[in-house]
């Protein structure tokens, strides 16, 4: 039995060393002294290169793949970097430029895709990753999934709009023909030209209708024509080729093909395949024909029609010009029937008639017209008058008279005013004034002291009348009061007398003293006015 080899996977590598391992040199290795209970370590590229080994050997070549694509990057060198995944796992992929460049369809996130191609480790980052050579969508195939992404960008660019497609020409000079020259597509288009418009140049340029370079080469062949079209009166390019399947038509579904479709200034005329078959081609050029021959007749127009055309015109025109000379002969036979030839001076006769009336209503209009005129003048110049600068200056100066003159009054009657509310302020200050105060409380104490005077008994004693008192200084009012005090105290203007109780009155000589003031508060009668 032969040895087996020793892998990655081998169950009795799973322990592992016994020791540390350590790293030695190449020399180190060599030498049989080591010991057996040490193990060599292996470097990182040695770990790398078993694993590639391992998986060489266990893994087929070629591996096929579902999975959904994510993280869809196109880079600039035309790798396409992308992760493949399901519902459980996700590894990491990647497809070179040169099988990129054959993809008919965009990869997008999302887009459940079958891969071919290896699994193989990235030594950079020691990363398990897929390495893609094939890719197709699952479900719908690869040319439709590019066919529909392609029709959806360009549709919203607006490539297909009806606004922007050139009408054909009427008479086309030259016709331009694009396709491959050993087809049976050209030779049906050049009977039909032949048959329908003889007059027209046909000019063929040859290409490739089918393969992976047959779009960039019609794009470039119609750029070409359509260039050279004004030189060579060209007014129409068809673009044409027999039925296929789509792999086959595949060249009029290319992007470069439409972008130069788009940019032409020759009006294209697209007859690619049958009936059925519906080309990116067809929808981006200005008119689309069904077939080839289709796509000819709709070129040019149809010879015996336009003879058919042209003949109904002539027997149009010839019972046109006989029905005219006719209705003109009768026209003279009346004209000369008439009483214009028999008596031609009465036409001068009414038209001078005529003339006479015209100039009387013409001079009545234009003196009506003048008068009105006049009169819807008169009002504008009135107001014109009012917006002279000269009666607006002098309406000015009356304004600004009145003004002045109710400036006047008003400056008058404020300084009036003022003056007035002056002197009352003048006779408030003096009012207030301490010494005018002082003369004033002075009159009002000389008053009072007036009044006291002209109201004190004793003025009232000079005219012959006395006051009667007790011995206390007390008022009698009443004779009772008198008789039943021992002592009276009459007083007299210059004087008083005592007068005792059975004793005849006798005067006293008068005193020079004033008698006691009594105990009772003095009244008003008892102030000496002095």
């Amino acid at each position: 039995m032969a040895k087996r080899r020793a892998s990655l996977f081998d169950p009795t590598q799973a322990a592992g060393p016994s020791a540390e391992p350590r790293v030695v040199s190449k020399k180190a290795a060599s030498k049989k002294s080591k010991s057996k209970s040490k193990v060599d370590a292996m470097s990182v590229s040695d770990l790398i290169g078993k694993v590639k080994h391992a998986l060489t050997d266990t893994l087929p070549k070629t591996l096929t793949v579902v999975g959904e694509l994510s993280n869809v990057k196109q880079h600039g060198s035309g790798h396409i970097y992308f992760r493949l995944k399901d519902a459980s796992a996700t590894i990491d992929a990647v497809m070179f430029r040169g099988a990129a460049s054959k993809l008919k369809f965009v990869p997008a996130d999302g887009l459940e895709v079958v891969l071919r191609g290896k699994v193989d480790v990235y030594d950079a980052r020691g990363q398990l990753q897929f390495y893609a050579t094939r890719m197709s969508p699952v479900g719908a195939g690869g040319l439709e999934l590019a066919f529909r992404q392609l029709r959806d960008r360009l549709e919203a660019e607006g490539l297909f709009e009806a606004e922007g497609k050139k009408p054909l020409p009427r008479f086309p000079r030259g016709v331009g023909i694009i396709t491959s020259a050993s087809g049976a597509a050209l030779r049906d288009m050049e009977r039909t030209l032949r048959q329908r418009w003889s007059g027209a140049h046909v000019y063929l340029l040859p290409a490739t209708v089918q393969g992976d370079s047959a779009g960039a080469e019609i794009a470039g062949k119609l750029t070409q024509l359509d260039q050279q079209a004004a030189e060579l009166g060209i007014d129409v390019i068809l673009l044409a080729r027999g039925g296929g399947s789509m792999e086959d038509l595949w060249a009029f579904n290319e992007e470069v093909l439409a972008r130069a479709i788009a940019a032409a200034r020759t009006p294209i005329v697209s007859g690619v395949g049958h009936e059925t078959d519906v080309t990116i081609a067809d929808m981006v050029a200005d008119h689309r024909a069904a077939t080839p021959t289709a796509a000819a007749m709709v070129a040019v127009p149809d010879r015996s029609e336009l003879t058919e055309l042209v003949g109904s015109y002539h027997q149009r025109i010839t019972r046109g010009m006989s029905m005219s000379v006719k209705q003109r002969r009768d026209r003279v036979t009346q004209l000369s029937t008439s009483s214009v030839f028999r008596d031609p001076g009465r036409l001068l006769h009414n038209a001078t008639q005529r003339a006479d009336e015209l100039h009387h209503r013409l001079a009545g209009s234009l003196l009506t017209r003048l008068t009105r005129a006049r009169n819807q003048l008169a009002q504008p110049a009135d107001r014109l008058a009012r917006q002279h600068p000269a009666t607006q200056l002098e309406r000015a100066r009356g304004h600004i008279a009145s003004i002045r003159q109710r400036l006047r009054w008003a400056l008058g009657a404020r300084a009036k005013h003022a003056g007035d509310t002056m002197l009352a302020l003048q006779g408030r200050l003096a009012t207030a004034d301490p010494q005018h105060r002082v003369a004033m409380a002075r009159q009002h104490v000389e008053a009072i002291g007036r009044q006291l005077d002209a109201m004190s008994y004793r003025n009232v004693l000079a005219r012959g009348y006395t006051v009667t008192r007790n011995s206390d200084g007390q008022l009698l009012t009443s004779a009772a009061q008198a008789k039943t005090q021992p002592t009276l105290v009459t007083e007299f203007s210059d004087g008083t007398v005592e007068t005792h109780a059975d004793a005849p009155l006798a005067p006293k000589p008068k005193r020079t003293r004033k008698p006691t003031p009594p105990s009772n508060p003095p009244t008003l009668f008892d102030q000496d006015p002095s």
